[in-house]
């Protein structure tokens, strides 16, 4: 009963979940590779790349790039870690404030990838879910929580990025640029946030 009502309360973040499952199904439907990404279909279909992006100015695709992904296990994993934060801070942060945070940390993740990596197509939503683990933990570090139900949450933040971190130094194809941008990125916005927040918000967290 405990995480139905978690996720009744987190009706935006199932939305993202849907809506990226549905494209990604949509894709496979139409012939994508399911296992592997494939770049020219992913630019097809959004990818974000420099040469298209900034040169010929198809700005959307900071937008289109953030539901694509490379693969199965790519978007498994994705929305495995959007899942676990969406349902905790959602309901603090309320849908739009949540789609706000989403949204922003991943445009400002997927342009910081391109701008550092030029050569490379982007896809994937991990700069908007490191932004949102940001966001988290920046409301985490503010009087907003009761000291008994941060360090938790504290801890698992922290494994989160350092293991996603760690597995990307070693790993090709995955940008820690990108999560590293949407994270700090997450942080600011998570601080600007905290002043439009109450402590009867923060007190759904240990419900």
């Amino acid at each position: 009963m405990q995480i139905l009502k978690r996720l009744y309360n987190a009706p935006v973040t199932l939305s993202l979940i849907v809506v990226n499952t549905i494209v990604f199904c949509m894709m496979a439907i139409k012939g994508h590779e399911i296992w592997w990404g494939d770049a020219d279909d992913l630019l097809q279909w959004g990818a974000n790349y420099w040469p298209l992006t900034s040169q010929q100015h198809q700005y959307w695709r900071l937008l289109t790039s953030m539901f694509l992904h490379a693969g199965l296990w790519h978007l498994f994993t994705n929305m495995l870690g959007l899942l676990i934060a969406g349902i905790f801070l959602e309901p603090i942060l309320k849908g739009p404030k949540f789609c706000i945070v989403y949204l922003v940390t991943g445009l400002v993740a997927d342009y910081a990838s391109i701008w550092f990596h030029p050569d490379a197509v982007g896809v994937g939503a991990s700069g908007a879910i490191f932004g949102i683990y940001g966001a988290f933990l920046a409301l985490l570090t503010t009087p907003l929580f009761k000291r008994s139900a941060k360090m938790p949450f504290l801890i698992f933040i922290a494994l989160f990025v350092g293991l996603n971190i760690i597995v990307a130094c070693f790993t090709v194809g995955i940008d820690n640029i990108a999560h590293l941008t949407g994270f700090g990125c997450g942080i600011l916005t998570g601080y600007l946030l905290y002043f439009t927040l109450s402590k009867t918000d923060a007190g759904r967290l240990s419900n």
